[in-house]
């Protein structure tokens, strides 16, 4: 009997304190490069998430975390920029929210995105969440910002920038540009300079204020998340053989 108990003893002391040996694992590279400028990797509140996965495509839970860092979603999304920022410092305080043990589990999570590259590659490489398992949710009414859920406690919350946060001189420019191209038309090397500049500075104040500062986090309480909502059943055929009282 005391065996057993030793056993259990030891079995929850290692559960409790599994968080602090994982967070020790797979750490993230964070060091300046090329496409990573060494303002990014110094900013204050550029921190890595520790994200639990599974070991193989039929495997449990692993008994490690790894990190993911800001540098890696530059590194598989292309580039860095102010939209990858912000997706970064959104998801990363929600996720603080969801998992106060301080690792992520990425199996465990669903998301409302808007169809931006920076916002669904930020959101499926930091939560886990997809479009062909129905866990990643595209819509474009959500705007800059996200709807993140745990599945298994049903927590949900809601994250976007406060207003005034996002440059309205940066937003206009863009917006003027996206529609130039979608013309068709050129647009000139000055502007585009100009609003990657403008959108460097965004990702510098971003990455060097307090989340609480910029960002606005609602809860969602009994949120349902609803997936194939687009898709039905045609409404004007399911009487098409019915007989008719007159002619």
């Amino acid at each position: 009997m005391k065996r057993v108990l030793l056993i259990l003893m030891i079995s929850v002391f290692w559960l409790f304190n599994s968080v602090s040996v994982f967070a020790a694992e797979g750490k993230a590279d964070n060091s300046p490069d090329w496409f990573y400028p060494s303002w990014a990797a110094e900013a204050k509140y550029n921190q890595p998430i520790a994200v639990l996965d599974t070991d193989t495509g039929l495997g449990r839970y692993s008994l490690h975390t790894k990190e993911i860092s800001l540098k890696d979603l530059a590194r598989i999304h292309g580039h860095l920029c102010d939209g990858l920022v912000i997706s970064y410092i959104e998801i990363n305080a929600v996720l603080d929210k969801l998992f106060p043990n301080g690792v992520v589990d990425r199996t465990d999570l669903r998301v409302v995105s808007k169809n931006g590259p920076c916002w669904v590659d930020a959101s499926s490489m930091m939560t886990g969440a997809r479009i062909n398992f129905q866990t990643l949710r595209i819509d474009s009414t959500i705007g800059d910002g996200f709807i993140i859920q745990r599945i298994s406690t049903g927590e949900a919350y809601d994250v976007h920038l406060k207003p005034g946060v996002f440059p309205k001189e940066q937003a206009q420019l863009e917006s003027k540009i996206r529609k130039l191209r979608s013309q068709g038309q050129s647009v000139s090397a000055e502007d585009i300079d100009k609003v990657e500049q403008m959108g460097e500075e965004l990702s510098r104040k971003i990455l060097n204020l307090p989340p609480e500062e910029i960002l606005v986090i609602k809860a969602l309480p009994d949120y349902k998340f609803v997936f194939n909502d687009m898709f039905g059943n045609r409404g004007d055929i399911i009487n098409k053989n019915m007989l008719r009282t007159s002619n």
